[in-house]
């Protein structure tokens, strides 16, 4: 494994990409030493200050590029960071110790789950790092799901996925599949670009294209297992009514955009009990024994609340041993997975003689990009064929939904991303290795940073004869802000419950309309 140069040399190519730009905003970033020298800073005394005692690693990442490892944990206060900690320089080449850091000088904290090696590098396993523009979290940074992949064509640049959304801990590490729209260039190599645009750590595992080919009046779609389902013969709905029994289908009818939620009445009406919305779809009766659903979908910010506020926010610095401690603990990583199958999730269900049966749970998506699934259903006796949709009040946008007779299962080809390299830089075979197979070998970024992908050449075919999907493994994990350690007062740990769901509720209602406005434009600028 390459440990430091790597990392060095890739840190210097990044670096230099981003000089123009923070000079252009007038930034005091210290990128140009090569001595670290103590940060003059004026502490309360830890005795006299109300705190969190964090007991788990950690790292400190500091607005002037510096990163603070506290391998014995700390005290933290709404002002300070108290400890025995090792101060980085941008590059890693030169390190201090230090006791204490003001939070001021903070942009966020992120729990380590390895110890780290100081004899070799601070960082291990770390491939890919930017310095972050100071300008771009001077508000409250609320963007964040996971690695986002884009395409580009004539009109610009295009958000087609985001990555293992709710993997937020290394025993969630999931394997996800996700539809593309784009096509290959001439060459017959498809171009991706993959970044972090949000405060957390991306630790990708795998990545690799699939292509599966059809014909022209079929399309391709993963389903609820990551397999590729080909449909065709693709109808609408003939009625869509909520729980409410309100008339739903002219949202639900075609790939516009605009999308099904939950009313405002239904989100009230949740207890610790009864939670959920439904949608109850009535498709013409299929000629064949089984059918698909086609889902063109995203979740709702809801979820993010959920992550942000209640998991996270309101336990403070105490986030932090959550993170590190309960997410490495399987009977807790289990109690939260088995509450969230509960509580989250798209559960589909077929009326058939005895009543209503569930066939199928779709998983969170992520609240960024639409995602496409087929969903292959049993298709029982009947004048009409009637499917419902369940799911937490208010946690789906449902933009279709539309019913095929034809369906049969694809096996795709498989094509490596060959070319990996940070934007606007020289490939590297390092990296490439680290996503080539789902191993111990991880490639991990940090805000601002961006790779540009490339696939080995596919076959030439018809564009209107096959289909793309970005497969993906991996997990990140958040960075703690500091304005979530002064708020949280006092901290409140989380526990997954009914009455957890009712106060998501009711934070929903209060913060939605603020939050969405406010969610896309927090995104950390990579270019």
């Amino acid at each position: 494994m390459t440990e430091l140069p790597v990392f060095s040399r890739l840190f210097r190519a990044v670096r230099r990409k981003r000089l123009h730009a923070l000079a252009c905003l007038a930034l005091a970033v210290l990128i140009s030493s090569c001595i670290v020298s103590r940060v003059q800073i004026e502490l309360l005394d830890p005795g006299d200050a109300v705190g969190t005692n964090v007991k788990s690693q950690f790292k400190a990442f500091l607005k002037d590029g510096q990163i603070a490892v506290f391998e014995d944990g700390g005290y933290i206060t709404a002002d300070s960071i108290f400890g025995l900690g090792t101060l980085y320089s941008m590059d890693i080449a030169n390190f201090i110790l230090v006791d204490a850091l003001a939070l001021d000088d903070v942009i966020g904290l992120e729990s380590i789950r390895t110890r780290v090696d100081i004899g070799r590098s601070a960082f291990r396993n770390m491939a890919i790092i930017a310095s972050i523009p100071v300008a771009a979290i001077a508000a409250v940074v609320i963007f964040g799901s996971c690695p986002t992949a884009y395409s580009y064509d004539e009109t610009g640049e295009i958000l087609e996925a985001e990555a293992f959304s709710y993997s937020i801990a290394p025993l969630l590490e999931a394997r996800d599949v996700d539809r593309l729209g784009a096509v290959p260039d001439a060459n017959g190599v498809v171009k991706l670009e993959l970044r972090n645009e949000a405060l957390e750590t991306h630790y990708i595992n795998h990545l690799a294209l699939l292509e599966v080919r059809h014909e022209a009046d079929q399309a391709a779609y993963p389903n609820e297992e990551g397999q590729i389902l080909v449909v065709g013969d693709v109808v609408g709905a003939v009625r869509a009514t909520d729980r409410d029994g309100s008339d739903r289908l002219g949202e639900l009818s075609a790939r516009d955009g605009t999308a099904f939620y939950s009313s405002d009445q239904r989100i009230r009406a949740v207890t610790s009990e009864d939670f959920q919305d439904h949608i109850e779809l009535t498709f013409p009766q299929p000629n064949s024994e089984f059918a698909a659903l086609v889902l063109r979908h995203r979740n709702s910010l809801l979820n993010t609340i959920l992550f942000y506020d209640l998991m996270l926010a309101s336990q403070g610095a105490g986030a932090l041993d959550w993170l590190s401690e309960d997410m490495e603990n399987i009977g807790k990583v289990v109690e939260l997975d088995q509450w969230a199958r509960k509580i989250m999730g798209l559960e589909i269900s077929v009326q058939g003689p005895a009543g209503w049966e569930r066939v199928a749970r779709l998983a969170d998506t992520g609240p960024l990009a639409w995602d496409e699934v087929a969903i292959q259903l049993p298709v029982p006796e009947g004048d009409e064929f009637r499917v419902r949709l369940s799911f937490l009040a208010d946690e789906w946008r449902i933009d279709f939904a539309g019913l095929a007779e034809e369906v049969a299962l694809a096996e795709p080809v498989r094509a490596s991303f060959a070319r990996v390299a940070p934007i606007d830089e020289d490939p590297d075979p390092e990296l490439a290795a680290r996503i080539a197979e789902p191993d111990e070998e991880y490639l991990v970024t940090i805000p601002s940073a961006a790779l540009s992908l490339e696939s080995t050449p596919f076959g030439a075919w018809s564009d209107d004869e096959r289909s793309f999907f970005l497969s993906s493994q991996g997990y990140y994990t958040e960075w703690i802000r500091p304005e979530w350690i002064r708020t949280a007062k006092p901290p409140r740990e989380f526990r997954p419950s009914g009455e957890t769901v009712v106060r998501l509720m009711e934070r929903w209602l209060e913060e939605k309309e603020a939050f969405q406005q406010r969610f896309f434009e927090t995104r950390i600028p990579v270019r």
